[in-house]
């Protein structure tokens, strides 16, 4: 299944107990179609507040309804901030989770008050250096220990992440940061904003940042940017 999803008003992605999660929502409707209970698979455990255009889950069901039908019927039932985009059947052995090789996130940020962009956007009320965010950027790309730009009460023991692209675009409007890696730690992609924001005001250098990407220790502090701003792009399988 491929799903979208405006993650302000959940606790993000997986099931979690007493909280609504976009998971959790997912696997209440399919119970009530197939009056069983049901476990799906996500490609990313996104955080509370961060919204996707591209979450790839799995599920297996019985073959009760053909899988257009399956996604209408979805589709009717869940929340308007949740929708599912397509559903294709898949070999046994396909994780959404496992199977994925790499994935794609943006970090969206605009300069004017938008109301219609107020949950999916970080607002910024001054133009960042351009040069010096991408400068920062260009130091991602390759295999790096990013334990410094993650959360530390969850760094697993492989803390390596290979970065195929990362870089700022300049909108009308705004900026986007765009990154692909093959994985991602926890909270990784907002720090690695909140610390290249940090980088372009002035508050350490690009070779301070580079250091801190080259050691994989957290030498200078920077803000964390919220989780608004965040969106989950693609899942990319091979």
């Amino acid at each position: 299944m491929i799903i979208s999803y405006d993650g302000s008003e959940y606790h993000g992605w997986q099931v979690q107990p007493g909280v609504r999660t976009v998971q959790g929502e997912l696997n209440y409707v399919l119970k009530k179609l197939f009056d069983m209970p049901v476990r799906t698979v996500g490609a990313s455990r996104t955080d509370a507040g961060v919204h996707a255009l591209m979450q790839v889950a799995n599920v297996e069901l019985p073959d009760r309804f053909e899988v257009e039908d399956l996604r209408r019927r979805m589709n009717l039932m869940l929340p308007d901030d949740v929708a599912v985009g397509g559903i294709e059947k898949v070999a046994d052995d396909f994780s959404a989770r496992y199977s994925a090789i790499g994935k794609r996130y943006e970090y969206r940020i605009i300069f004017s008050k938008d109301p219609h962009r107020r949950n999916g956007a970080l607002l910024l009320h001054r133009l960042p250096d351009i040069d010096i965010l991408n400068r920062t950027a260009g130091y991602l790309i390759g295999e790096h220990d990013f334990t410094a730009f993650a959360k530390l009460q969850s760094i697993p023991e492989n803390p390596a992440c290979k970065i195929a692209e990362a870089r700022w675009v300049q909108l009308v409007d705004g900026l986007n940061f765009v990154i692909e890696g093959n994985r991602f730690l926890h909270q990784m992609v907002r720090s690695l904003v909140g610390a290249m924001l940090d980088c372009a005001r002035g508050r350490f250098s690009p070779e301070q940042f580079k250091e801190m990407v080259e050691s994989g220790k957290r030498i200078y502090d920077y803000k964390v940017v919220g989780a608004k701003g965040l969106w989950l792009v693609e899942v990319i399988y091979d």
